[in-house]
Formats: structure tokens, C-alpha cells, sequence
């Protein structure tokens, strides 16, 4: 959709307004000159977002503004800019940058074949959100000229991994760290650079540049891409250089690296005085340890170094070789990464400096070590054997990464005392202080093979295997003499048990007894009075011309058996526990709360922490009458509007707490009960529970009813 815009300038900001006068969108403005290949224009460059997004989006920046809902609800797109690289795939990707910033075109089509670096363009689309940054899925393209590309925007590396930098052409300097060559399918080849502290990918198109090598400064000119996973979150940084843009080499690679000045491996990661710029040191070492691609451990005059590299020559120890290497800023120790070494020649192999005391392996990081120690423990591994050491109070690990040699007939069994040599490694906590000196805490030796492990002393007959032995016997005898006692207790137990049952079936018959009267009032008295009443209520009813006097008969008798009703009912409640027959106590208690407060404004709540389970019949069922009662006095005689119930179950005891917030009473003069068993009948189900029964209460202030019940014995 086509519309018309004025822009209308107020101080620094520039509101555009569409043909009914009705604002757009506001922003600060700039005013540039554009020159494209001859042809000169005089943009408005709009900064700051301040309302919603233009109808139509004129320039990159727009749309690098956008959120991704706002790129993928499709806002048209209309772009003048020039090509600075192509990508993938080729016919239908494009980095296209304007007079504000770059962004990436796709398509759907190869609509983008024809077109190369430097073409200026007039582009329509519409906007996407894209996988990581909003993009324009382009419909329209049109060349109108050449222009030259934009000058790159000089970038640090901790401005690339802020992820802010997508599609932008930028320029960086560093030293090569590393150089791939292409795969056979692939016309890019790889280098790694290291620049302000990180390290980030170059790829550039064939062919190589024979400059450019490990360990020379350049500068590069390159499109900023990101990796980056399926949440829109950014992963790394990677710099793509446009073809036909040349890697500048600004100091190449030394002739001869080896000739460098050699540097101890104490000196490394030093205080000087002089900044490094990252170049690769020279160092010259005995080996003392080899992993063929990976590691190499080396000592010169001073101390210990690890070196990592992808160098495959063999090595032995006893060669003697210069390393040279990028030191590992930020560790806790020197470091050399990417490592390349020659070979020098092969000296006797190098004798293990002696710990007396484990203290002193702190200062030898990466050196070769040896020490007598007691072996405490031994831990099969995947590939080979980890033992857990002991000296003068500290406990420190050697590990073996490949099988125990069986022809060096090692027998291995805790309580040795043992030597050991491998490779020292230092091990600090994680709570590294913010400066000054970083305490290590333990260490470790890695052992190059079964022959750095020596037996010196076999473990003592008392070991504690033999001891357990002994103690098992000892044991056994004394088991046999108390055998008899515990037979007995058992027995003892037993008969409590028995008695416990059988007071239990004789509770649990009562019970049965109790349901069974319930039952029969039920349907026979209380059936037999709501009969009567019903009949006598169509005496009343059909009584006409009757008498007053007779009148008040048959009121007065319809009272009478209201209340004997009434109380056949509080009867077969008293009599009958069938609500734990369908539920637990708290189901039980809940649902008697939920009796009382039908039909009321009454809250109730009953709460239930700890494991709950179901108790003996006796505690359950005293529990319900207790509650019941305090519920009755709550809802009739308190006039409460709350009810709140806790029940804590707990291995050893149950705890059961009922607060209402009504009227209260005086606990020394409590009122004449009305039906139930009153407080007297409360302490005495407590009496029978063996717990005692806690009463708070006061007139105008509530009441609070606690009850702790052992259930150790149940």
C-alpha cells in the first residue's frame, strides 16, 4: 500500500504524518549526502524508535529495530542499497547495506543470481522475523548502478559476541591463531583469530592467501554472521569475507617462528611492563609426558608446562623439543594452546622430583613428581584405574588412563603403602578470589603408565578386612549368648501384640454392636416418630372446625416427637462411627464440618500435614467424638464464623487443633452441656488416648482445643 508521507521537522525530531494528518511515526533525524557511483542524493537518516513502526520501511535500520512479532507480521519494505557480500545459497541470499546499516535479503526464488558485490539496488519485500534477526523476504528487485561498498565499521571482539552486530560489514585486527584448509567439497578455507582477548572464525573464499599464516597480525574486512540455536539466541560469532575483499596482512609470520627469544616456562603470565599482543612464545623443554594429538608435558630449567596441540610426531620422554605457542590468558596456571614443536634431540628421560611433604606438589604444576604414600583406595575407571592416596594427613588422587599392565604383577590392595610419579595437576575451588593470590586446595598426579606405580610395603595382616573378620566371629559367639534374650523379648512382644488384636476385635465388635442399635432406631423408632409426625401434621391440616383446646394437643404432641426425634437421632449418631467406615479422619472431620456449615455462613478449613494414615479404630473414633463435640459447641453454643482443623501426623504422634472464633467461655464455670459429653467427656476419651486435652479459652476471645496423641504403641 502506497502512501504519501511528509516529513515535518520540529527541533531534532522529524514526525511523519500520513494524507488524513495522522502521525506514523516519530524520530530524531540526520541529514546525509549519499553518493552511489556518480549519483548523489540527500537522505533523512531516522534514529530512535519512539512509536509504532512506519507504514512502509525506507531503510535498514527500520527494520533492524523491529521485534520479531513486529518483522513477521509482514510490514512492506521498500530499500535503496548496495551489495556488500552474497550468501547461501547464492541465488537467493543477499547482505545489502544502505546509507543506516546492512541487513540480509532472501527470497524465494533466485531472483538474486544476477547480482554481485558493489551493485546498487532497489529492492521491495516484506519484513521477517528470520531465525535470528529480522530479514526482508525480498519480491522485487532492480538494479540501478554501481557504488562502492561502505566503509567497514571498526568492531572489538567483545563488541561481536554482543550479537548486535548481524549482517554489518566491520573490520578487526588480530593475530592468526590457526589455519584450516578447505574441505574437498568447499571453496572457503578457515582461519581462527585472536583479537581483544577472544578468538573468533574467519571464512574466506579460495584462494588462499600464502600470507597469511599462524602467528601474523592482519586486519580483516568481513560480513559479521552469528551461530545460533533454535531460541533466537546467539551462540558465537563468525566473520564471513566478501569475495574479492583481500585479508590485509599487517606483519606476517616470523621466517623462522623458532628463531624467536626463548622464554622459561616460569616467566610466562609474568607482570611486565610491556602489553602482549598475543603472538606465539618460544619455550625448550625435556618431555616428560606425551598424548599423541592432544597434550605434550614438558620441564626446562625452571619448572612444568602443558602444551596443547594437534601435532601428531611421537614423542618419548627424554626428547628434547621447541614448542611454540599461544599462553592461555585467564588459568590458573601457564598454558600453551596451538601449539607446533620441533624435535631437537633425546637426552636420558627425566628423573621425578621427590615430595616429602604433599604441600609441595602447589608449587610444582605440571611438573613430573614422585611420592611415597598410603593407598586408602582403589576405583576401577572406563579406561584404566583411579587410587585414592594419603600422606601426613592429605588425601590427594593419582589416575592411570589405560589398563594395569598384568605382567607387572601389581596387587593393588588398600593399606599399601605405595610410589608414585605422574604428572602433577594442581586443583583451586571454584570461589576464585576477585585478586590477589588464588589458594589451591588439593592435587592430583596422572600416571603415564603401570611402571609409576611401586608396591614398597605391602598392607599389615590387621587390615581392616582381617579385623572385620575377627569381630564377625567375636560376634557371632556373642550373638548365640544373647540369642536366648532376644527369643524372649520377642516373645514378650508377641503376646503384646496378641492382646493389642484382640482388644482391638473386641473394640471393632462393639462397634459393630453400636451400628447394628443405630441402625435398628433408625428404621424402626425413628421411622416409626417421622411417621407419627407426618400423620399427625394431617390431623392438623384437615382439623377444620376443631376445637383450640384440641388444637394445642396436637401442637403440643407434634413437639413432643420432634424432640424424641431429635434425640433417637443424636443417638444413632453417638452409637454409630459408619463415617470411618468411607473415610479417614481428616475425610471424617471434614466431612462432619461440612454438615454443620450447610446452609450457613460458616468457613471451615481442616488442614493436613505429615503422612497420613489410618489409626487403630479406638484412637480414630475418640478423635471424631472429641471433634465432634468441639465442633458442636462451636456452631450451636459459640456462634463461630470460622473453624479451622489441624491435624500433623508424625511417626511417633499425632497432633489435633481446633480454633473458632466465637463467643468463648469461662473454662472455670463452663455452661451446662446441651446433648454431646461436654468438656468432661472430652478429657476422658483424652484420659483413654493416654494424652491430656488443652483448653484455651475466654469469654469474647474463642476457643482453642489441643490434643497430642503417642502413637508409639500403635
Amino acid at each position: 500500500m502506497n502512501i504519501q508521507c511528509v516529513l515535518a521537522n520540529v527541533g531534532s525530531v522529524t514526525h511523519i504524518f500520513d494524507e488524513s494528518q495522522r502521525p506514523v511515526r516519530s524520530y530524531s533525524t540526520k541529514i546525509v549526502r549519499l553518493v552511489f557511483g556518480g549519483l548523489i542524493a540527500t537522505q533523512t537518516v531516522l534514529f530512535g524508535l519512539i512509536t509504532s513502526p512506519p507504514t512502509v520501511l525506507t531503510n535498514a535500520d527500520q527494520i533492524r529495530n523491529l521485534t520479531a512479532e513486529q518483522a513477521a507480521s509482514s510490514l512492506p519494505v521498500k530499500l535503496t542499497g548496495v551489495v556488500v557480500d552474497e550468501s547461501q545459497p547464492r541465488e537467493r541470499a543477499l547482505i545489502l547495506e544502505d546509507q543506516t546499516a546492512a541487513i540480509y535479503l532472501s527470497a524465494v526464488t533466485n531472483i538474486f543470481a544476477p547480482y554481485h558485490r558493489n551493485d546498487l539496488l532497489n529492492i521491495k519485500g516484506i519484513t521477517i522475523a528470520g531465525q535470528f534477526a529480522p530479514c526482508v523476504l525480498t519480491s522485487d528487485v532492480q538494479k540501478i548502478g554501481s557504488a562502492p561498498t561502505p566503509a567497514a565499521r571498526s568492531v572489538t571482539y567483545q563488541e561481536l559476541i554482543t550479537g548486535a552486530l548481524d549482517a554489518q560489514f566491520v573490520e578487526i585486527t588480530g593475530v592468526v591463531r590457526q589455519c584450516w584448509a578447505p574441505e574437498s567439497d568447499s571453496d572457503i578455507w578457515t582461519i581462527v583469530l585472536a583479537a581483544n582477548g577472544g578468538t573468533v572464525p574467519v571464512r574466506i573464499s579460495l584462494p588462499q592467501d600464502p600470507g597469511v599464516q599462524v602467528d601474523a597480525e592482519v586486519q580483516v574486512q568481513a560480513v559479521c554472521l552469528y551461530q545460533f540455536n533454535q531460541k533466537r539466541q546467539f551462540l558465537n560469532p563468525v566473520l564471513q569475507v566478501p569475495r574479492g575483499v583481500d585479508v590485509k596482512i599487517e606483519k606476517p609470520q616470523p621466517t623462522d617462528p623458532f628463531r624467536a627469544p626463548l622464554q622459561s616456562s616460569a616467566s610466562l603470565l609474568e607482570f611486565t611492563p610491556k602489553v602482549p599482543y598475543g603472538h606465539r612464545v618460544h619455550v625448550r623443554g625435556i618431555v616428560t609426558c606425551f598424548q599423541s594429538g592432544s597434550l605434550v608435558w614438558i620441564r626446562d630449567v625452571t619448572s612444568g608446562l602443558r602444551i596443547q596441540t594437534r601435532q601428531q610426531d611421537h614423542l618419548i620422554p627424554g626428547d628434547e623439543i621447541d614448542v611454540l605457542g599461544f599462553p592461555s590468558y585467564g588459568s590458573s596456571t601457564p598454558l600453551l594452546e596451538d601449539a607446533i614443536y620441533r624435535k631437537r634431540g633425546t637426552t636420558p628421560p627425566p628423573i621425578a622430583l621427590n615430595l616429602s611433604d604433599p604441600s609441595g606438589a602447589f608449587d610444582n604444576q605440571d611438573n613430573l613428581v614422585a611420592i611415597d604414600a598410603k593407598l586408602t583406595e582403589v576405583h576401577p575407571t572406563l579406561d584404566g584405574v583411579a587410587l585414592t592416596l594419603e600422606k601426613s594427613g592429605k588425601v590427594f588422587r593419582a589416575i592411570l588412563k589405560q589398563p594395569l599392565d598384568a605382567s607387572t604383577g601389581l596387587s593393588l590392595q588398600p593399606g599399601s603403602l605405595v610410589h608414585v610419579t605422574g604428572i602433577c595437576t594442581v586443583i583451586y575451588d571454584d570461589s576464585r578470589p576477585v585478586m590477589g593470590v588464588w589458594q589451591p586446595q588439593s592435587f592430583q598426579l596422572l600416571l603415564r603408565s603401570s611402571a609409576d606405580i611401586g608396591i614398597i610395603q605391602p598392607p599389615p595382616w590387621w587390615t581392616g578386612r582381617h579385623i572385620i573378620f575377627l569381630l564377625g566371629f567375636l560376634a557371632m559367639a556373642s550373638f548365640m549368648a544373647s540369642g536366648v534374650v532376644v527369643w524372649l523379648a520377642r516373645q514378650r512382644l508377641h503376646e503384646q501384640a496378641l492382646r493389642r488384636t484382640m482388644a482391638e476385635k473386641e473394640f471393632a465388635a462393639i462397634l459393630t454392636e453400636r451400628n447394628r442399635l443405630a441402625r435398628e432406631i433408625h428404621d424402626t423408632l425413628a421411622q416409626g416418630l417421622t411417621a407419627t409426625s407426618v400423620q399427625l401434621q394431617l390431623v392438623e391440616k384437615n382439623a377444620e372446625g376443631a376445637s383450640a383446646k384440641m388444637i394445642e394437643h396436637l401442637n403440643l404432641s407434634q413437639q413432643l416427637i420432634r424432640s424424641s426425634l431429635e434425640e433417637a437421632r443424636n443417638s444413632i449418631w453417638n452409637m454409630r462411627s459408619q463415617v470411618l467406615e468411607s473415610n479417614d479422619l481428616p475425610g471424617a472431620l471434614n466431612k462432619l464440618l461440612k454438615q454443620m456449615a450447610a446452609d450457613t455462613e460458616l468457613e471451615t478449613k481442616v488442614e493436613v500435614t505429615g503422612r497420613n494414615r489410618r489409626l487403630s479404630p479406638i484412637i480414630e473414633n475418640n478423635l471424631l467424638r472429641i471433634g465432634q463435640e468441639a465442633i458442636t459447641n462451636a456452631t450451636k453454643h459459640a456462634k463461630a464464623k470460622h473453624i479451622n482443623i489441624k491435624l500433623d501426623f508424625s511417626e511417633d504422634k499425632l497432633s489435633l487443633q481446633i480454633l473458632d472464633d466465637g463467643c468463648g467461655f469461662d473454662l472455670a464455670r463452663p455452661r451446662p452441656k446441651i446433648g454431646g459429653f461436654g468438656v468432661v467427656g472430652m478429657r476422658e476419651r483424652a484420659v483413654e488416648l493416654k494424652s491430656e486435652l488443652y483448653i484455651r479459652t475466654a469469654p469474647d476471645h474463642g476457643t482453642e482445643v489441643n490434643l497430642c496423641v503417642p502413637l508409639s504403641g500403635e
